[in-house]
């Protein structure tokens, strides 16, 4: 039996086909999620490899290493005027014209300190290659550099996207379902329920979610599972408002009375009759609690408490890239990824919202 779409839903399609700028934003985002999922045959490297610094140097520029005659000298001066702790050439007393004497009186001695009056000679110079460090900068074979560790960055991105993709795909889902189980039970049956339901959201939506993750990772380990599941048992509360909502709002209409009058069962009516009809507030949340998760992951990696170390992350390198203010690259890059990637997500929401929104062609008469 093929497929086929109802007249509504093709309706909605259609228009989102022509809002140009999210139907090119999906397109971009499906390719970028393509791209990253190929990410061991697109990238060169695996993201644990480290670069070998003897292959590196002939990226390294040399410089020249200048040599001056710094002739500084001080000393301290006791009270019957004997010299202790020297420090400076021989011949400074020969050469007292040259330099600019201050004295700092200590109580029990008298600190001197002598400082040319004419900037250093330069006595030579000599060309030498610096030794590589890490991070380093970009360079053939590295076009993004490398990290603190020596690491590819254009391979920790890919990489990194693609788990931060997955997990934000994963996570949405996750919300999206429990969030329509909890709100479709709330909004359906109503009464004590409804009132039961909406005090333990709000106890648990009370609870700090930080220092979950925090209590977790210490006792059990953090690990894209451990991460996932304290993630998603706090996700669907936004969902559930909005699907509540809609349930309440349909409950009462002819076609769900007449469902109850041929005798159907709650499920039935939920799932077969209600959610039909309420799937708007999903799809068009799903882009959004997409991009959510997203930059949830890259803010705890910043911050320690997400995936385990030396896993591809864009919020990792950000935080090398803090410890490293020097290294542009670490900031650049994955920035660039986590913004091109939300910004598009953004625009695909923007568009499912202006397609499924009944109310953008209405007017008053």
């Amino acid at each position: 039996m093929m497929f086929h779409l109802s007249p509504l839903t093709a309706k909605r399609f259609r228009a989102f086909r022509r809002i140009r700028r999210a139907w090119y934003s999906l397109v971009a985002l499906g390719a970028i999620f393509v791209f990253c999922m190929l990410a061991d045959v697109v990238c060169p490297v695996k993201p644990g490899a480290v670069a070998d610094p003897e292959a590196l140097k002939g990226s390294v520029s040399p410089v020249e290493k200048v040599a001056y005659d710094v002739r500084t000298a001080r000393y301290s001066r006791l009270p019957d005027g004997t010299i202790v702790d020297f420090e400076g050439p021989a011949d400074w007393r020969s050469r007292l014209d040259e330099y600019e004497i201050t004295e700092v009186d200590r109580g029990d001695h008298v600190r001197v300190y002598l400082e040319p009056k004419d900037p250093p000679k330069a006595l030579g110079s000599e060309t030498v290659m610096p030794n590589v460090a890490f991070p380093f900068a970009p360079c053939k074979g590295h076009p993004f550099g490398l990290d603190a560790g020596g690491r590819d960055v254009y391979t920790l991105v890919v990489h990194g996207m693609r788990i931060g993709l997955l997990f934000g795909l994963l996570l949405a889902f996750s919300g999206m379902f429990v969030g329509l189980v909890i709100g479709a039970i709330e909004g359906y049956f109503g009464g004590v329920t409804d009132l039961a339901g909406q005090r333990f959201t709000e106890i648990w939506s009370a609870i700090p979610f930080i220092y979950v993750m925090i209590f977790v990772g210490q006792t059990v380990g953090q690990s894209f599972g451990v991460l996932l599941f304290c993630y998603a048992i706090f996700n669907w509360i936004g969902v559930s408002y909005y699907m509540r909502a809609e349930f309440l709002r349909l409950r009462m209409r002819t076609f769900v009375e007449a469902a109850k009058c041929q005798g159907f069962s709650a499920a039935r009516i939920i799932f077969g009759h209600i959610l039909p009809n309420a799937l708007t507030p999903l799809i068009t949340l799903f882009p959004f609690l997409l991009m959510g998760s997203i930059g949830s992951l890259a803010a705890l990696d910043f911050l320690g408490f997400g995936l385990p170390p030396m896993t591809p992350s864009c919020g990792e390198l950000l935080n090398q890239a803090m410890h490293n203010p020097s290294a542009w690259w670490l900031i650049v890059f994955p920035s660039a990824a986590l913004f091109v990637v939300m910004l598009l997500t953004v625009l695909v929401g923007e568009g499912l919202r202006d397609a499924f929104d009944p109310r953008q062609k209405s007017k008053l008469e």
